[in-house]
């Protein structure tokens, strides 16, 4: 144990390698020529009339809806501000099409059937010999609660609902899973929702103490019998024939090399594509739920990782640690 808190305190510190270019990169994720397109008005409107159910025909494209979404959760603006905003963008551009009003916008957000767009290998730059690695992690997102200085300022108890965000990331950086869940929900319980949305399959699965359950093992052998499943284990974890193979096999590793030799052995680092995952969630998209109802929030985190891809097929940075 004391070798492995030893590794969650070092700090390590790393050398970036392609900086103009990831720089450049950064500067694109404020180009509106990343969400507009020439033919964007061709595909901004129904061309046949559909009902919703409501009784209101549907006048707005699910591509619409999602755009106009996607431009809120990006630029971090209300409803009623990114009403504005997409209007003004096509006033400029001379172009007749109108953006859904506010109310439409949060009442077919609930009604979406989204999925996050898979990008190409080659689009991420990945080698196709690698080893595939895939990692699970989840986060706390906040629904509604009083924020710190409130609290302090009052000396009163925070009193915050949370839902769940879990991911499934793989190591090109792309996020091939989301799932969203009220927070009594355990992070095995989403595994098989998460790893169904994986296009391919992985050769590394790597997750963190939370997923140390048969369940978990099983599942991923299901997607890939041959897989190598990197779980940081239990501190009161037991080599078991009930247990998988690989869970004894990184009990014996810990047991002969000791915690920090088996993190490299098993190259149990490359959890961090997670962990990245949902810290450029928080910093980019932001540590709260906008939506109220569960639906609603579901499809805003569909629209969020989605957005977080097309931000990393502008570009990532490529850092190398250093001593």
């Amino acid at each position: 144990m004391a070798a492995k808190n030893e590794m969650i305190r070092r700090k390590q510190n790393y050398k970036l390698n392609n900086w103009p270019e990831y720089n450049l990169s950064l500067k694109k994720r404020g180009s509106l020529e990343v969400w507009i397109s020439e033919e964007i008005e061709e595909l901004w409107y129904e061309k046949d009339t559909i009902n919703d159910g409501t009784g209101k025909p549907k006048k707005y494209t699910e591509k619409s809806i999602e755009l106009s979404y996607s431009l809120k959760l990006a630029f971090k603006q209300p409803l009623r501000q990114t009403e504005g905003f997409v209007n003004s963008i096509f006033k400029m551009a001379g172009l007749e099409a109108k953006c859904p009003d506010y109310s439409t916008l949060s009442r077919r957000c609930a009604t979406l059937d989204l999925k996050i767009p898979k990008y190409k290998k080659s689009e991420v730059e990945r080698e196709a010999d690698k080893e595939r690695i895939i990692t699970l992690d989840s986060t706390g997102l906040k629904q509604y609660g009083k924020d710190e200085w409130h609290q302090e300022k009052h000396k009163v108890k925070p009193r915050r609902s949370w839902k769940k965000l879990h991911l499934v990331v793989d190591d090109s950086n792309i996020i091939q899973g989301v799932e969203l869940t009220e927070k009594s929900v355990h992070d095995s319980a989403v595994v098989s929702d998460l790893l169904n949305q994986v296009e391919g399959r992985g050769d590394r699965y790597i997750a963190d103490g939370a997923y140390d359950t048969k369940e978990v093992y099983e599942e991923v052998a299901r997607q890939n019998k041959n897989a190598k499943i990197v779980i940081n284990p239990r501190e009161n974890a037991a080599i078991s024939d009930e247990w998988s193979p690989e869970r004894n096999k990184t009990l014996n590793i810990i047991d002969k090399h000791g915690y920090k030799g088996w993190y490299k052995i098993r190259q149990y680092g490359f959890q961090n594509y997670a962990e990245l995952s949902i810290q450029r969630y928080k910093k980019i998209i932001g540590t709260k739920m906008h939506s109220r109802d569960l639906l609603r929030q579901k499809n805003e985190a569909i629209i969020a990782t989605s957005i977080l891809n097309k931000f990393t097929t502008l570009g990532m940075p490529n850092s190398k640690k250093v001593a």
